[in-house]
């Protein structure tokens, strides 16, 4: 039993060396200091230990303080560190789930439960392959409502064996899996941007497609005149398909110009080439500045313009053309698990025709019959009127404070239209993003993309590459107000605090 302070101090010393070098003593030496001889102090034996203890692993501390108190019960154990905590994750891209249409749904669903069976009940059955004409019809309208105001530029009217028809998937991954299964072979290759959606490349290597980089003047942005010259000047076989992101680009935000689709459309057209568009985010844009700029129009509307430059023999013969995959994932809500492709006719009969789709009756009819019902009823146009500004408010608020940092910059701040999930942030170059994303994580837990994880070809080390890897995507989307406001201050305060671990 110690007799004096000196020997209280040296006592504590000791446990503290004893758990700092061997924590598997912990468990014998709370049970040695449950004894009655250990435990019981004089009241007038005072020591001061919290220095000490300050100092202590967590528990090593109840040891002392169990020592000190006479209280033969171990107090609980305080709460562990929160090493690696993720407080304010920008990495994911979903909508916020107060954000997504609860109250049009109950409209949906309670307009369909007080409806006559008859006009529901069939949509329990097999549905057409290529979708219920219902739906086929209130989607065509309702896009060609949304998009009357498109910028098409000057662009020759098709004729009928160039008008797009449409195809019900059960969204855009759905769609390009398809595409991928019905237009393409093994060994086939396709041509993608840097950076891109982190996750289609996995979709083209399932289908045994040979995946490879688009010429890129700057990340996010197709070097279009370099492609011709690569495929019609150098020899360079042109690939089966392209994969773009046109509109609102996932990660970068940026968006082609009509001058530049109706470039890339013809040089489609004219090789024989599929150019894929997911224009998932095309609809969910919104104005930026003090005056209005049309948008661009969706990519299968310049095939008119293909066709007008390069003839009609090449779109038949080669069939080269733009296809657009979309869904109502992000105008709507990702559980409804529908979406479209919208081609030329003869690429909605490759669909219609293949073997699991003829045998199953095609996608989702009940769910088809939802979704046929928010169109009508206005539920959709009226929800999505409200996503756009609630998006534009999270687009301005997070830029709004990332500007603040003048070592921060924003690729789509200057783009005429805004739109999309994401914001595309740059660091000063001597920043790797994947490393202060771990330097965020630990000692702030704020969660993004680093740039790198955008990237399909990360060992490339061009000026792409070296670029992006200076580059992170934050999403706008996902957090609340409140969070999003503070995660975004938070991301700025640990970039200032990590910029100084490198100068």
């Amino acid at each position: 039993q110690p007799t004096s302070t000196h020997q209280h101090q040296k006592h504590a010393q000791i446990l503290y060396l004893t758990i700092i070098y061997h924590d598997a003593f912990a468990m014998l030496l709370r049970m040695l200091l449950r004894l009655p001889h250990l435990v019981t102090l004089s009241s007038t034996r005072t020591i001061t230990t919290q220095p000490l203890l300050s100092s202590f692993s967590s528990s090593a501390s109840r040891l002392i303080h169990c020592s000190m108190s006479g209280n033969n019960e171990l107090p609980p154990p305080p709460p562990s560190p929160k090493k690696n905590v993720i407080r304010y994750n920008l990495y994911r891209g979903h909508p916020n789930i107060d954000c997504l249409p609860q109250s049009e749904m109950q409209a949906i669903m309670s307009s369909l439960l007080n409806d006559n069976q008859d006009s529901w009940k069939k949509y329990l059955n097999y549905g057409a392959n290529a979708g219920d004409e219902r739906l086929l019809s209130a989607l065509r309208s309702f896009l060609l409502k949304r998009t009357a105001d498109d910028d098409l530029g000057e662009v020759t009217p098709c004729n009928d064996s160039t008008t797009s028809d449409f195809f019900i998937t059960s969204g855009v991954s759905h769609g390009l899996e398809l595409l991928c299964s019905t237009s393409t072979n093994p060994g086939d290759e396709v041509w993608i941007e840097r950076p891109t959606y982190f996750l289609c490349t996995q979709i083209f290597k399932s289908n045994g497609l040979s995946v490879k980089s688009l010429p890129m003047s700057t990340p996010g942005k197709i070097d279009i005149d370099r492609l011709i010259d690569m495929v019609e000047r150098d020899g360079v076989s042109p690939p089966k398909m392209i994969y773009i992101i046109p509109s609102y680009h996932n990660p970068t935000g940026l968006s082609m110009s009509v001058e530049e689709r109706k470039k890339l459309a013809s040089f489609a057209v004219r090789n024989g080439v599929l150019l894929v568009c997911d224009e998932v985010y095309h609809l969910l844009d919104f104005e930026r500045g003090s005056y209005s700029n049309p948008r661009p129009a969706g990519m299968v509307r310049f095939n008119t313009h293909a066709q007008a430059t390069g003839g009609e023999e090449t779109v038949i013969n080669n069939q080269g053309c733009c296809i657009s995959v979309s869904s109502f994932t992000k105008i709507f809500a990702p559980g409804v698990r529908l979406g479209w492709v919208e081609a030329p006719p003869f690429i909605i009969q490759r669909l219609s025709n293949y073997g699991y789709i003829d045998s199953q009756g095609g996608n989702a009819p009940f769910m088809g019959s939802i979704m046929a019902n928010a169109i009508e009823m206005g539920l959709l146009d009226s929800y999505l009127d409200k996503l756009r500004i609630e998006y534009k408010e999270r687009y301005e608020l997070v830029c709004g404070i990332l500007q603040q940092e003048p070592r921060l910059s924003i690729l789509s701040i200057d783009e005429p239209r805004g739109g999309g999930y994401f914001i595309w942030v740059r660091f000063p170059p001597t920043v790797n993003a994947d490393e202060f994303l771990t330097y965020s994580i630990e000692n702030y837990g704020v969660r993004f993309m680093a740039g790198t994880k955008t990237n399909p070809f990360p060992n490339d080390e061009d000026d792409i590459g070296t670029a992006i890897k200076s580059c992170a995507r934050i999403c706008f989307a996902d957090l609340n107000r409140e969070d999003l406001r503070k995660g975004t201050e938070t991301f700025v305060e640990a970039f200032q605090s990590y910029i100084t671990t490198i100068e």
